[in-house]
């Protein structure tokens, strides 16, 4: 088993926003270190919004759980910047078609040499080694 792994924003926003695959992103990221991207807290956040502003759900709820993804990203989680790997992902994103939001996750993971956990099966089809749940 590795010892550290890249998570991306779904895999976040499932630890923190219930939904099918919730419990199996916690049982994933047990006795790892966590890595992520600065851009994956704008887009824990815009999770955040959908919850409350297309699907209605309790917004006090969703505040919360903003709050705690927050801080987890903050305090559990090694944050690599966007500027560090910028350049790599630009590469990244022309090579595999992916947008570049994406290839961040995909250059972070190369840098740290590890896997990027995921929900999202579009990185499925990439060169880079992803764990999908």
């Amino acid at each position: 088993m590795q010892d550290k792994i890249i998570l991306d924003s779904s895999i976040i926003a499932a630890i923190f926003f219930r939904e099918k695959a919730s419990s199996k992103a916690v049982q994933a990221i047990q006795d790892q270190d966590l890595i992520t991207v600065d851009l994956a807290m704008a887009e824990v956040a815009n999770v955040a919004w959908k919850r409350v502003a297309i699907f209605h759900e309790n917004e006090e709820i969703i505040r919360e759980a903003l709050k705690r993804s927050t801080e987890f990203i903050r305090t559990v989680c090694e944050v690599i910047s966007t500027e560090e790997l910028i350049e790599r992902s630009f590469q990244i994103a022309l090579e595999e078609k992916i947008s570049l939001y994406d290839s961040l996750f995909l250059a972070a993971s190369e840098k740290e040499e590890t896997s990027l956990l995921t929900l999202d099966k579009r990185f499925k089809n990439t060169s880079y080694t992803v764990e999908l749940l």
